[in-house]
C-alpha cells in the first residue's frame, strides 16, 4: 500500500513507546487512527495529543491478552471507520527474572499479552482484511524474538513466537494470493517504558508478587540501565519510520538496528555447529 492517505490504522500498545510512535508517524502520513492501550489516562492523553495535531482518531480502551476485548476493538473500528487498512499487534510488557524463579502467574501475563494478544489480532482482524483484498499486518517481536538471551524467558518465548508466527501468516496469505502482507518488526533496546511494565499488572492475577516483574535478573539491571544511557538506545520515532516504509514496500522484516549482521550473523554460525553464541 504506497498510498496511505485516508486510510485507516490500528495500533495496540498506542498510548506510549513505539505504539505511540507509530500513531504519529501513520498520522503524518495522513492514515485515521484507532488507539487502543490498557492504560485509560494514558489513552486519552493520546488521542488527545494526536487530535490536537489534527489526526481523525479514536480510541479503544483494550486489554489485548482479553479476546473479546480485541474482537470488540476490530468491531469498533469497523463501526467507527467502515475498515482498517494497517493493523499494529504492538502491545507488549517485558518483566524477567531468572526462568526458573519466574512465577507461573508473571509467564501467563507475558504470554497473554506479547504472544495471545498478537493471536487475538491476527483472529479478529485479518478475515477483514483478506475480505477487503487490502490490508497490511505489523507484528512487533524483539531482537530477542531471534536471538535469546538471559533474564528475560516469558518475554523471549513470546516473541520467538510472534517470529514464527508472523512467518507462518504471510505463507498463508501467500498461500491465498491474497493482497495483504505482513511486517515483523524486531526492534533492538529502544527507549520505552518497558522497564516499568509492572505498573499495569492486571488484578485478575492476585496481588502482584515481590519479584518477577522488573526487566530480568537483578545483575542485569546495571545493562539496562548502562543501554538507556550510553545512546545506543533506539528512538522509537526511528522505529516507526522504518515500519512506515515497510508497509508502504510490502517488507517483511523490520530489523531497527544499524548492522544487525554483527549480532545475527555469530549466532546462525553458532547455530550450525551447535554452540550458543
Amino acid at each position: 500500500m504506497q498510498d496511505l492517505q485516508n486510510k485507516v490504522a490500528v495500533i495496540t500498545g498506542a498510548a506510549s513507546g513505539i505504539g505511540l510512535a507509530f500513531a504519529q508517524r501513520f498520522a503524518s502520513a495522513g492514515m485515521k487512527l484507532v488507539l487502543a492501550d490498557i492504560e485509560e489516562a494514558a489513552l486519552s492523553s493520546a488521542e488527545q495529543f494526536l487530535a490536537d495535531a489534527g489526526a481523525e482518531v479514536v480510541s479503544v480502551l483494550t486489554d489485548v491478552s482479553v479476546e473479546d476485548q480485541v474482537h470488540r476493538l476490530a468491531d469498533e473500528t469497523f463501526r467507527c471507520f467502515g475498515t482498517a487498512h494497517v493493523v499494529c499487534n504492538n502491545a507488549g510488557v517485558g518483566p524477567g527474572g531468572v526462568s526458573w524463579e519466574i512465577p507461573t502467574r508473571v509467564w501467563e501475563w507475558v504470554l497473554g499479552v506479547d504472544l495471545w494478544g498478537v493471536i487475538y489480532g491476527i483472529q479478529a482482524f485479518v478475515p477483514r482484511l483478506v475480505a477487503q483484498n487490502e490490508g497490511h499486518v505489523v507484528n512487533t517481536a524483539s531482537i530477542g524474538g531471534l536471538i535469546g538471551g538471559p533474564g528475560m524467558g516469558p518475554y523471549e518465548a513470546a516473541k520467538h513466537a510472534v517470529v514464527g508466527l508472523s512467518q507462518s501468516l504471510e505463507h498463508d496469505l501467500r498461500l491465498v494470493d491474497s493482497r495483504v502482507h505482513t511486517s515483523v518488526v524486531c526492534p533492538s533496546f529502544t527507549r520505552t517504558r518497558m522497564n516499568d511494565s509492572g505498573r499495569n499488572w492486571p488484578a485478575r492475577y492476585g496481588a502482584a508478587p515481590e519479584s518477577g516483574l522488573e526487566p530480568g535478573h537483578p545483575l542485569l539491571r546495571d545493562r539496562f540501565l548502562e543501554l538507556g544511557a550510553s545512546g545506543s538506545a533506539v528512538d522509537p520515532s526511528d522505529v516507526a519510520d522504518q515500519v512506515h516504509s515497510a508497509v508502504i514496500n510490502n517488507r517483511f522484516w523490520v530489523l531497527t538496528e544499524d548492522h544487525p549482521e554483527q549480532r545475527l550473523v555469530p549466532h546462525y554460525e553458532g547455530m550450525l555447529e551447535g554452540k550458543l553464541a
